[in-house]
């Protein structure tokens, strides 16, 4: 497959993975014509600037040895093969632009973002589960720590010699901004609403919180929920745990399988009632309700066609919105406007191929712009939490940053909490980073609704 990718190199300005496999192999056959240099086998490589003047065909003979100094994946070394695997976060934007793919049904089947989980599966089986993916894989724990220790755990998380311990233990980059957690998670607000609208509507819905939503932007759900019931959508949001979605990124198959069947086996009950599945977090967890169950667990469990069932029904909120758009189902009395706004197109949420909900959503209200910013933010989670890939993340981040604030806007968002978290800091808090929700439920005006 990297032989297929070195002969395209279509994906050489996605994540760091590609630029890394082309360099080496071109530095590995630069390698072999330096040493028959330096053998005497071949002279010095005389570039030309000017080619019209030798006789025809020449050009051709003289460049014919050249052939042999070209780089192969063979030439590479199993670290850097390694590499390859290690820097690819699963962005998954190569398999949208792959010619090679079986979706295209190309005889090649070529789809890089598998191959690199399965490599890092025979890794993980090999050498074990690091003590920072064994962390990061984790978000419920860390969630629960972080709002029993509130408001510690947010100074903690500022304090260069706290920072400093938890990149020795931890592995995460001590210079990493990290997400911010509160008094009360989003499921306790839910559950201790005194204020509770009774809705029975043919639209209903089950929430899927995510972790990040619950312990690390619980105002997302918040927004959510008062969006759907001024809708008219009835909504249960019932106990859940994660999705599973970290397991895989180590590629933690087993951790990974258990999450899923628990969550299959919570949310299969009110499907089969007639409930919806709403995803109001990252897209990243939607993404793995939708795709990830059926591939990853196909030949692991006794589910496949439970596993069906939840990924036909499962809906990013954006989506879901839209879906009651289309039936004139969605109210659009907006009282207020938010002029042009700079959407960054998240990967994940690219990935679904569901098109841009979000943008859709943001443009029915009146005089508003929508700018669409279609770069990957390299965060990707845990992948941009760890020390070791701190540097490439913030370089790709970086470069989307510079995207966002070359536009003219009155605010910047992207479906992606993590994505937003990065950006603000590539952009030295230049971007402050929101979620289309919030801005649709501002434009509602329900947030006078909720700061009362």
């Amino acid at each position: 497959m990297f032989d297929i990718c070195i002969g395209c190199r279509l994906c050489f300005n996605l994540c760091p993975s590609f630029p890394y496999l082309f360099k080496t192999v071109d530095e590995a056959g630069e390698q072999k014509r330096a040493l028959a240099v330096k053998e005497e086998k071949i002279a010095e490589q005389v570039k030309r600037k000017e080619y019209l003047e030798l006789p025809e065909g020449e050009h051709a003979v003289e460049a014919s040895p050249e052939v042999e100094f070209r780089g192969e994946i063979s030439d590479l070394s199993e670290a850097q093969r390694r590499k390859v695997v290690d820097l690819c976060y699963q962005c998954k934007l190569c398999d949208s632009n792959c010619p090679y793919t079986p979706e295209k049904e190309h005889e090649f089947q070529l789809d890089f973002p598998k191959l690199m989980t399965r490599a890092q599966a025979q890794h993980t089986r090999k050498h074990g589960i690091k003590l920072n993916d064994r962390i990061l894989s984790n978000p419920t724990l860390v969630g629960k720590m972080g709002t029993l220790t509130y408001p510690l755990s947010n100074w903690g998380n500022k304090l260069g010699i706290v920072r400093w311990l938890m990149e020795k233990f931890s592995g995460i980059a001590s210079d990493r901004t990290l997400p911010r957690f509160y008094s009360k998670s989003f499921k306790s607000w839910f559950d201790q609403r005194t204020e509770k609208p009774v809705i029975q509507s043919e639209n209903k819905v089950v929430i899927f919180r995510t972790c990040y939503t619950n312990y690390n932007e619980p105002g997302l759900g918040k927004a959510a929920v008062e969006i759907l019931e001024h809708n008219g959508v009835e909504l249960v949001s019932p106990d859940q745990d994660c999705c599973g979605a970290p397991h895989l990124s180590n590629s933690d198959f087993e951790g990974f399988q258990q999450k899923a069947e628990k969550t299959v086996k919570q949310f299969l009950p009110w499907v089969q009632k007639g409930y919806k599945i709403i995803v109001t977090g990252p897209p990243t967890c939607s993404l793995t309700l939708k795709q990830d169950y059926s591939y990853i667990l196909e030949k692991k469990s006794n589910l496949a066609a439970d596993i069906q069932t939840i990924s036909e029904n499962c809906y990013d909120i954006s989506e879901y919105l839209i879906y009651l758009e289309k039936q004139d189902q969605l109210r659009t009395d907006f009282k207020e406007e938010i002029g042009t706004v700079a959407y960054h197109v998240s990967c994940h949420q690219k990935a679904q191929r569901i098109g841009f909900k979000s943008r859709d959503l943001l443009q029915l209200i009146p005089n508003t712009k929508v700018k669409l910013i279609n770069r990957c933010s390299g965060m990707d989670g845990g992948w941009g939490m760890k020390a070791e890939n701190f540097e490439e993340s913030m370089k790709v981040g970086e470069r989307c940053a510079n995207d966002l604030c070359a536009v003219k806007a009155d605010s910047a968002c992207s479906d992606c909490s993590l994505a937003s978290l990065q950006l603000t800091q590539a952009s030295k808090e230049s971007l402050l980073m929101t979620h289309p929700i919030i801005m649709l439920h501002k434009a509602y005006g329900l947030d006078q609704k909720t700061s009362k």
